[in-house]
């Protein structure tokens, strides 16, 4: 309990402590938005190329498979009839 209040007192009494960044105010032109941006930019790039990388393995797999079964005379569609 006694910490909740010292820590309530210091919250009210020192102000600049609780204030936010930026960024929360509005700063629509600030090096600190920028960074953030490049930031997200950054993270899109990463995942879409992890993205693409896992698409082309399926295909490369899907058609490996799919050259795998007409090389031993099955159909490409599987099963039998």
């Amino acid at each position: 309990m006694t910490r909740l209040v010292l820590l309530t007192l210091a919250v009210i009494l020192v102000p600049h402590v609780a204030l936010a960044c930026p960024v929360c105010f509005g700063a629509s032109d600030g090096p600190m938005l920028q960074g953030s941006n490049m930031g997200i930019l950054a993270l899109l790039v990463v995942t879409l190329t992890m993205l693409g990388v896992f698409a082309g393995f399926i295909y490369t797999l899907a058609r490996r498979a799919a050259q795998a079964e007409s090389a031993a005379g099955q159909p490409a569609g599987g099963g039998t009839r």
